[in-house]
């Protein structure tokens, strides 16, 4: 039985994902900002020649061409049939598969010129239909606390991209945003999650305390190491494009951001697991509770600390790649201040987890001490 209603909820979240890809992909293509570019599907794309440099005494980068046959679907002639000559750089631009499903630009020069180029693929519909297909068969495995975490999940995202983010661009202090984002993401987290709710403010007081710890230790790091939070091309050009922005409270920001889910991880771990102790037997021992929250801890931080530090390098490999494909020797490697950046970012959330461990576990005992007190 158990067996049958599992796979009835998979089907049923798979009809759910489907359905919203085709709605989105309605919608998507239907309103489509044409003025700028054309979502079109490629029905025969010829073989690439080399266009000869207009002046071959200069240095320039080799450009490819190709016939292309395309079928327009976002404008309002949709479904016409168009051949032009597409033009991209050589080793840049996506690779062009017959049938698939492409966004068109082009350019037009003084003399009537249009010059025709694929930019990128067009995948806002199969996007939107794996995230519904991971939301809904989350929620089809894990019911009601499921839908929680998604929810939880979901204002984090919109807290960040439409408060935090766009206040930052508006000339407000990122560090002050991120502080302010990091304890409502905290709370609205932890009333999703945790089940006992007379330990919800526990964990959210051990969630916030590993965090704080972990910007402490970034800003001494910042400090000691004279971090400007330059470090790598986006930063140079956001703060080009942005010359007010505080880069240095940025790159701190992005330490309090990046750390807090770890932090709330186990913040939560320890509070669950403590209050179970709690539940089986009412009557444990305040020293021992408190030692098993500790222990609890050490366990979780472990795999904790290298999902974390692996997250910061795995975002960086692309950068740390290139610099050491330069030759540069250890001590260069850490001297620069791309890896310093890194590396302060992942050294700060990891003293942030540690700290979770003792803060949660002692607020815990606190709590659980001053309930006995009372009654």
């Amino acid at each position: 039985m158990r067996t049958r209603n599992f796979l009835f909820r998979l089907i049923i979240a798979l009809v759910i994902s489907g359905a919203f890809y085709y709605v989105v992909d309605y919608f998507a293509v239907h309103n489509w900002n044409n003025q700028e570019s054309l979502i079109v599907r490629v029905i025969d794309a010829g073989p690439e020649s080399i266009i000869p440099p207009e002046n071959e005494t200069e240095e320039s980068y080799e450009m490819l061409e190709r016939n292309t046959v395309l079928q327009v679907l976002s404008a309002e002639n949709n479904d016409e049939i168009m051949t032009v000559k597409t033009v991209r750089l050589a080793g840049n631009g996506p690779e062009i598969i017959n049938g698939r499903r492409y966004l068109l630009v082009w350019d037009m020069f003084s003399d009537g010129r249009v010059q025709y180029s694929i930019a990128d693929a067009f995948r806002v519909s199969s996007v939107a239909g794996i995230v519904m297909a991971v939301c809904t068969i989350l929620i089809a495995l894990t019911g009601y606390r499921g839908l929680l975490a998604l929810l939880g999940l979901g204002a984090s995202i919109a807290v960040l991209l439409f408060t935090m983010i766009p206040l930052i661009t508006n000339g407000w202090n990122p560090l002050m945003l991120a502080l302010a984002s990091v304890f409502i993401i905290s709370t609205v987290t932890i009333l999703c999650v945790v089940y006992h709710v007379r330990y919800m403010f526990v964990a959210l007081l051990g969630s916030l305390g590993g965090a704080l710890c972990g910007f402490l230790s970034g800003s001494l790091m910042v400090y000691l190491w004279q971090l400007s939070g330059l470090g790598g091309e986006g930063a140079a050009l956001l703060a080009s494009t942005l010359p007010g922005l505080n880069m240095r409270g940025l790159l701190l920001s992005s330490v309090l951001i990046g750390s807090i889910g770890a932090v709330l991880d186990v913040g939560v771990s320890i509070t669950a697991s403590m209050s179970e102790l709690v539940d089986n037997d009412n009557d444990i021992p305040l020293d021992r509770l408190l030692i098993s929250g500790l222990n609890v801890g050490s366990e979780v931080l472990g795999s904790m600390i290298n999902t974390l530090i692996l997250a910061y390098m795995g975002s960086s490999l692309p950068m740390a790649v290139l610099i050491c494909s330069a030759g540069v020797e250890l001590s260069g490697l850490l001297n620069d201040p791309y890896i310093a950046q890194e590396i302060m970012q992942s050294l700060a959330g990891t003293l942030g987890l540690l700290c979770t461990i003792p803060v949660t576990a002692f607020c815990f005992v606190m709590q659980e001490s001053l309930r006995r007190g009372s009654e």
